[in-house]
């Protein structure tokens, strides 16, 4: 709008001085090299126009003639240009695909095309990785840290390299090289934590998780309990890393931290639990237990509960355990656990009806077979049917222990991170029937060879 009533003005002024030319003529007289010439002023006003005009034209097909060379020079890049990036892509599609001759056709075409840049580096290095070069693609990666442009990428590319041939210090370096690049990279905080608790770096995995909740401050409550689950995990880290060093005040005060942190995780529960028995603390004791066992019954916890009430005889544990069951009175192990202490207390009929209530929950275990051959043993003298329990007991599942959900490692004892496999938080209670791994400490060792001993007792 504002160009078209510019544009107006403009032909409304120039009409105007045509007219008042026409309206007042005048003359003009030019004398030059002996001549002299006559004319109208609105004549000499249209000659200047033209030779104006001419100059203009000239001027325009001078530059065109000077600029040319360089006009076609820049279409020609601009050509060579479009057409690397079109190799580029495709050559990362390539990549993506895991077509590795057509992503090493790609390279050169594009490499050819645009000269090196830095994204053709990366494009080779990806290239040499797919075709199994991987000396080639570290090359390309370290060339890749001389450009300040392609420097976080190729952290990133010998990052992921170091990671993948289990070189955990030098992958923990170039992380935080990476990072001070981009301190603000989720994936980097997340890929320094796992570093730093795999390896044994509690304190510093305790400054990357709180970056990383820096960072993704916006959670859904899935993230946030994921989170306070990694915190507990931290904590109950930090307490062994006190242990290790004599430091059994820190030792407390961090699976305190850990427990509180995330009730939920079981093994905090269990150690804390221990620490307070051993530090002949049983209201402490009694009280972690009994909040572990509302949310999630594990044998383990037995053991420091018995502590804490001096619960040194079967009838005594009888009345701990049901004190204790009245927090998840219908879960398997709560009749597991009272059937163990009436066994114990030779209060038959007590631990018949347990054991029959935790066989119609589902909990067929080797323990509770075993548990059966004990009782018809010991209260009938009925060998028959004691052999009868003992048999299935050699073909039933093995009793739980912590499994490592990621490489099946079985272990008595659970461990932030799996010994195996050196995953974060991977263990969980439960049966290790068909997995093929080594057994900590001797967990579900006599099943398997089928001779399981008569006496047991059922103390975690």
């Amino acid at each position: 709008m504002i160009r078209l009533i510019l544009f107006i003005v403009i032909i409304a002024l120039a009409s105007w001085g045509v007219v008042w030319v026409a309206d007042n003529p005048g003359t003009v007289s030019l004398n030059w090299g002996g001549w002299r010439i006559d004319t109208s002023a609105s004549v000499l006003a249209m000659v200047a126009v033209f030779f104006a005009a001419i100059v203009a034209v000239v001027y325009r097909i001078w530059l065109f003639i000077t600029r040319a060379p360089q006009m076609v020079s820049g279409a020609i890049k601009q050509r060579r240009s479009r057409k690397g990036y079109v190799a580029l892509t495709q050559g990362m599609v390539a990549v993506a695909a895991g077509d590795a001759a057509e992503a090493a056709r790609q390279v050169k075409r594009a490499d050819g095309l645009l000269g090196d840049p830095p994204l053709t580096l990366l494009l080779k290095a990806q290239a040499a990785q797919l075709n199994g070069d991987e000396l080639a693609a570290e090359n390309f990666f370290k060339a890749m840290l001389k450009n300040e442009e392609t420097e976080f990428l190729g952290l990133r590319g010998l990052l992921s390299q170091a990671m993948k041939a289990d070189d955990k210090e030098t992958a923990l370096e170039l992380a935080h090289r990476a990072q001070a690049i981009k301190p603000k990279s989720e994936w980097l905080a997340d890929v320094l934590f796992e570093l730093e608790s795999s390896t044994g770096h509690w304190e510093l995995a305790s400054q990357s998780l709180k970056q990383l909740e820096k960072i993704n401050n916006k959670m859904d409550a899935t993230s946030a309990d994921e989170q306070a689950r990694r915190r507990a995990v931290v904590f109950y880290g930090r307490s062994l890393e006190a242990e290790n060093i004599g430091d059994m005040r820190a030792r407390t005060k961090w699976m305190e931290k850990s427990f509180n942190a995330y009730p939920g995780l079981v093994p905090a529960a269990i150690r804390l639990a221990v620490i307070y028995a051993d530090e002949n603390r049983p209201r402490k004791t009694a009280a972690v237990v009994e909040k572990a066992w509302a949310l999630s019954p594990n044998p383990q916890l037995l053991e420091p509960y018995y502590r804490a009430g001096t619960a040194v005889d079967g009838i005594k544990k009888v009345k701990a355990m049901e004190k204790l069951i009245r927090t998840n009175p219908d879960h398997p192990e709560s009749f597991m656990a009272l059937a163990g202490a009436a066994l114990e207390a030779k209060f038959w009929g007590q631990a018949r009806t347990n054991l029959d209530a935790a066989m119609e929950k589902g909990a067929a275990t080797r323990q509770l077979y075993l548990m059966q051959a004990q009782l018809e043993e010991e209260e009938k003298q009925d060998s028959q049917n004691a052999k009868r329990w003992l048999h299935l007991a050699a073909s039933a599942p093995q009793d739980p222990a912590w499994v490592c959900d990621d490489c099946g490692h079985v272990d008595s004892q659970w461990q932030p991170y799996c010994p195996s496999c050196a995953t974060l938080d991977s263990a969980s209670w439960r049966s290790s029937q068909g997995v093929g791994q080594g057994v900590g400490q001797g967990v579900g060792q006599d099943a398997d060879r089928g001779d399981t001993p008569l006496v047991i007792s059922h103390n975690g």
